[in-house]
Order: C-alpha cells, then structure tokens, then sequence
C-alpha cells in the first residue's frame, strides 16, 4: 500500500470516529433537553402530594396548635430564600387560629409574618 492509499484510508476512518463522536453527542444533548424539559406527570403528582420535609414538619407542628385542624403546607422558595407560604387549614376561620398559625410557620421558616397566606380548608 503507498502513502496516499494509507492517507485516505485514515482519512476515512477518521471521519468515521467523527461522525460517531457527532452522534452520540447529539443523542447525550437529546437526552439530557428531555431530562429537563418533560416530566412524567406521575412524578408532578408524587411531589405535590409528598411535599418537602419541611412542609410536613410545619403541618405536623400546626397540627398540635389549638384549633387548627388538619393543615396542609406549601412552601414556595427562591434561590434566595422563602419566598412565601400557602396554609390551608380546618381552624382558619378564628381569628386567633391565624394568628397563631402565621407567627409559628414564620418562626420555624425564619421569614416575614407578611409573607405567610392562611387559608380555610373546605368540609
């Protein structure tokens, strides 16, 4: 074999590990869009019914508050920090159970009382 048969045959081989290379490359970035951009809606649903740890610790600890009632907890936060706080809860309409129920879920989370929304949970 001479020199310019070797030349292009590692020419092709070359462009061979190229396009190989291109391919799987592309399929990994495909791969990696959809991890990111499509969830299962089963997942959706696991997760907003589960809820972080520390919604399920703050609605157990409202659960021993007088007059609250059953409470489900949703914390929304930034990279910042917390943002806010939905409570939906049994005991939400006595003013008082608000009360309460906004200055305990501030404390625990150490943000503004402003930022904490208490709603009643429907019968």
């Amino acid at each position: 074999m001479n020199n310019k048969e070797q030349k292009t045959r590692l020419g092709i081989n070359g462009r061979m590990k190229e396009i190989v290379f291109l391919c799987a490359l592309a399929f990994i970035l495909l791969f990696a869009s959809w991890k990111i951009f499509y969830t299962d809606d089963n997942d959706v649903a696991l997760s907003a019914t589960v809820g972080s740890e520390n919604e399920q610790k703050i609605s157990r600890l409202l659960g021993e508050i007088n007059g609250v009632g059953k409470a489900d907890v949703m914390i929304c936060e930034t990279e910042e920090g917390v943002q806010s706080v939905v409570v939906v809860c049994e005991g939400a309409n006595d003013l008082q159970v608000v009360m309460n129920v906004r200055e305990a879920v501030a404390a625990a989370l150490g943000t503004e009382e402003k930022s904490v929304k208490i709603y009643l949970k429907k019968e």
